[in-house]
């Protein structure tokens, strides 16, 4: 009779252990199946697994992650609420419950779901990266970035933490934390094309600015500008307060005088628009050229001669070249061009000059070294150096 209960115990745990490797084969080919984007297949494979798992929380939740993936909330929201009820401290369950909800638009029942589990995992770097996405949209910027700072903490290589928590630093008028959160992302994935679009807004704001800068200077008191550059074509768009005069003839004279200092490259116009007050019209909008009626640069071809011919040739050649270029530059319109060299042309010479200044000043210099003896002012001083005793032996 115990041989007999016995073999019955062994056949139960036989059955029992085969039972369960299959419940943990069934859950390798869901888990296959969602990796190979076939979520549909793996739903019922993880079905079958149920009644054969040791672990059915475990099959609930990958259930539960498989029908969000289908956009079956109702269906997930069943399956996690089986893992909780399973396994109440799984932090897992109640992340992926408050992303549900999230999207079902119960934010308040998602932000109770992610606080449940961080008290079991503090620090879940999805979770937190999830709720802090939702502070971030409620303008709570400080709560984001802490739990931004958490996640990232926990997992460095989270590019899109690194983007949104970027985004909160530039709220909170951290440009240098925004800008370097911005490079960490797309060191971490250049694909994140956002994050390239940021820095280059960025970037050209900054430019903007500056650019600005040039010109408050030559508007009235109160007056504003605003510069944008669209391609080849530079538009200010000005704006002056009611009651404050401008000369719309004269002040393009002084922009463009500007421009011809500052020589922005690839820019070759510039747009004036100006409104006043409130009024949405504009009371001003022409185009002008930058380069228009301007004389040519020197070419400086006599110093260019000069330097090739008696001071320095090596430059003075260059020199001679980049001076026959100007007035062709000048000519086919490209007057930065023309500019450059002439500056260029220049800066030669003056080099040339100096280089043979100073060699003249060595050669000098070596000749009155080796040519120029050492006098005394008192031949009878050199007895001053004698010692005693030599002087003795002199006697001697």
């Amino acid at each position: 009779m115990g041989l007999l209960n016995e073999a019955k115990l062994m056949k139960r745990l036989l059955q029992s252990w085969v039972q369960s490797q299959h419940g943990k084969y069934l859950l390798r080919r869901g888990l296959n199946l969602m990796q190979q984007g076939n979520v549909a297949a793996a739903i019922p494979t993880f079905t079958e697994a149920l009644s054969k798992h040791l672990k059915p929380e475990e099959i609930y939740l990958k259930r539960g992650v498989a029908h969000w993936q289908q956009q079956a909330f109702d269906a997930a929201l069943a399956d996690f609420d089986q893992a909780i009820a399973l396994c109440p401290h799984d932090a897992r369950a109640y992340g992926y419950r408050g992303l549900v909800c999230y999207q079902m638009g119960n934010e308040a029942e998602a932000l109770d779901g992610w606080a449940i589990a961080l008290e079991y995992q503090p620090n879940d770097a999805t979770i937190r990266y999830n709720r802090g996405l939702v502070y971030a949209q409620k303008q709570q910027h400080e709560a984001a970035l802490a739990d931004f700072d958490i996640a990232l903490e926990t997992n460095p290589l989270l590019a899109e933490g690194y983007l949104h928590r970027g985004k909160v630093k530039y709220q909170l008028e951290d440009i240098i934390g925004a800008v370097k959160d911005w490079e960490l992302a797309l060191c971490n994935d250049l694909r994140l094309e956002e994050a390239h679009h940021l820095l280059v807004k960025l970037r050209r704001s900054a430019e903007d600015e500056t650019l600005q800068n040039h010109f408050i200077d030559l508007l009235p008191e109160g007056c504003s500008v605003t510069v944008e550059i669209q391609g080849s074509l530079l538009v200010l768009s000005l704006h002056r307060p009611v009651g404050t005069p401008i000369s719309y003839f004269k002040l393009p004279e002084v922009l463009q005088k500007r421009l011809l200092e500052v020589q922005l490259p690839g820019v070759r116009k510039f747009r004036l628009v100006a409104k006043a007050g409130d009024s949405s019209l504009s009371e001003w909008d022409h185009t002008y050229g930058i380069y228009d009626k301007v004389p040519c640069p020197p070419t400086h071809w006599q110093a260019a001669l000069a330097t090739t011919l008696l001071l320095f040739p090596p430059f003075g050649i260059v020199a001679l070249v980049y001076s026959a270029q100007v007035r062709q530059a000048y000519q086919r319109g490209d007057y930065p061009i023309a500019a450059r060299l002439s500056y260029t042309v220049k800066k030669l010479c003056f080099s040339s000059g100096a280089i043979m200044g100073l060699m003249l000043f060595f050669l000098a210099s070596y000749g009155v070294y080796t040519n120029v003896d050492v006098e005394y002012p008192n031949p009878s001083a050199k007895t001053a150096f004698i010692s005693d005793s030599d002087a003795a032996e002199e006697k001697l």
